[in-house]
């Protein structure tokens, strides 16, 4: 099983690694390594997570790896890895002990073939910390493409990995991961090699990445539903970052959509977790949030409520205008994001964080006071809080002012993330249909607040006029339209019997 943390890191950062004091008393080994990826035309190994490489040492030591599927998240990897001398060319599968894996590689060799490359300088320190030894290695070098005609440019590599030589819990890979960022801006990285030989070598472009299936269990414990949910979070970021720094408005979401996730988790969790965790890190994330929220504001003005103004009004002069000023703000908002994550706050935060969920006694997180530790009584506790107070302020709905109806929305997005983090502990039975009418309550109540944001966005604007009262009124019916649809959904909703069910009450809905 291998524990590694890899972090990414600038070339002058890595030269001033290597003087770092940390290193000072360890004696480093330099060697260059050249690794050939191997798949089928098809992708199977791929699809599957499986990476397969021969690897030159030197000049004269081969050896062939099989890795297993990588579930990074916050930098650290841990995956089943098979090694073992070889010749060159030759791949034997006899080292994988997991006999299914082993048989679908064997009944695939005749069809695998060279794909991609890494060739780089390693650079590696043995450190001891407690009962843990520590291999430092900082990566030098290039992927490339192999392939015959127009293949494209190489990609530098320049990385650290701290991988678990001896031990079993990863708290010293992140002890010194967090000691070098203290000085050295090292930014957690959950792209292998290998990812990014195939993102390489197929052009693939920069992709929005949503939310992943909840992977709870009813065995859990509030706190390890905690700590899982969490890294689902982390995961759903990190993919959104490069996104995010080339400016697509898809991948902001979502990088939004993570930390509301996130930040939703804490709430939901609360009486499980230690207030101190919370007070510690759940203001760090509403803080980075915000710095991501001008960016999307925009990007919904823009698109979904000038747009369709300028198809109404196709000759209106105000609207050009707006959209010569609001793509202004677009990038300004968007500037903001990609300082934000590209700055060493954010990468000290995603260590830190991490950290204190991977950690295998974590006194940090865990609550010193009595709390529900079954993890099914726990999820009907909140899941009834959240719901009750839907419903009260529900009754209130028709007389509802913005501020009240933006409450309203925030409850429906808790309880909708509640049910999605617990839907594995749920009843199959009247899921998908809640599911879907909350979804659906969560969307038009969202387009109503994205009117009202719009509007305050006009209002901010350097050269703003009076609205016009032709798009004054486009607005106003919207809302109304806007409004009728939610108020029969809601009605719908609330008629829809609940998806969980009291242990005493079985087989009885419950409201």
């Amino acid at each position: 099983m291998e524990i590694e943390l890899k972090l990414s890191l600038s070339l002058a950062a890595a030269r001033r690694l290597q003087a770092h004091p940390l290193l000072a008393s360890a004696q480093p080994q330099k060697y260059r390594l050249f690794n050939t990826y191997y798949d089928t035309p098809a992708r199977d190994l791929y699809r599957r997570g499986i990476a397969l490489r021969l690897r030159r040492k030197g000049w004269a030591v081969w050896l062939m790896t099989v890795k297993g599927a990588d579930p990074a998240a916050g930098a650290l990897a841990q995956r089943s890895e098979w090694e073992a001398p070889t010749q060159p060319g030759v791949l034997d599968f006899c080292i994988v002990t997991d006999q299914g894996l082993r048989e679908f590689l064997e009944a695939r060799q005749a069809a695998l073939q060279p794909l991609f490359s890494t060739d780089f300088t390693r650079t590696a320190w043995h450190i001891r910390r407690s009962d843990a030894l520590v291999e430092l290695a900082l990566d030098r070098g290039k992927i490339s493409a192999l392939k015959p005609l127009q293949a494209p440019p190489p990609e530098a590599i320049c990385e650290l990995e701290l991988e678990l030589i001896e031990g079993e819990s990863p708290d010293a890979l992140f002890e010194l991961a967090i000691e070098l960022a203290t000085d050295l801006h090292l930014h957690p990285a959950i792209a292998s090699k290998a990812e990014r030989g195939y993102a390489l070598l197929d052009g693939t472009k920069t992709a929005a990445f949503r939310a992943i299936v909840s992977p709870l269990s009813a065995a859990m414990t509030p706190v390890e539903a905690f700590r899982a949910t969490a890294l689902t979070c982390l995961l759903q970021l990190q993919r959104n970052e490069a996104g995010v720094l080339a400016g697509e408005p898809d991948c902001v979401h979502q990088a939004r959509v993570a930390m509301r996730r996130l930040r939703s988790a804490f709430n939901l969790f609360a009486p499980a977790l230690a207030p101190e965790f919370i007070a510690t890190y759940a203001p760090r994330w509403r803080e980075l949030a915000g710095q991501l929220g001008s960016a999307r504001d925009w990007d919904v003005f823009l698109a979904e409520t000038l747009t369709p103004l300028e198809l109404a009004f196709p000759d209106h002069p105000v609207l050009n205008d707006w959209r010569i000023q609001g793509e202004a703000q677009q990038l300004k908002g968007r500037l903001a994001a990609r300082s934000a994550l590209s700055g060493q706050g954010y990468s000290q935060l995603l260590l830190a964080f991490a950290a204190a969920l991977y950690r295998v006694v974590p006194p940090t997180i865990e609550a010193d006071g009595p709390h529900e530790t079954d993890l099914r009584r726990f999820a009907l506790q909140r899941l009834r809080r959240r719901s009750r107070k839907i419903v009260a302020l529900a009754r209130t709905h028709g007389g509802m002012d913005e501020e009240q109806r933006h409450e309203l929305r925030i409850a429906f997005k808790k309880l909708r993330y509640a049910l999605e983090f617990f839907v594995p502990l749920l009843p199959r039975k009247g899921r998908s249909s809640y599911l879907a009418s909350l979804a659906k309550i969560q969307e038009l109540l969202g387009l109503l607040n994205d009117l009202v944001t719009a509007a305050q966005r006009i209002a901010t604007l350097p050269r703003n006029k009076d609205m016009p009262p032709l798009i004054n009124g486009w607005f106003a019916g919207r809302a109304h339209l806007l409004t009728q649809l939610f108020e029969e959904e809601l009605q719908y909703f609330l008629n829809l019997p609940v998806p969980w069910r009291r242990e005493d009450r079985a087989g009885k809905g419950e409201r």
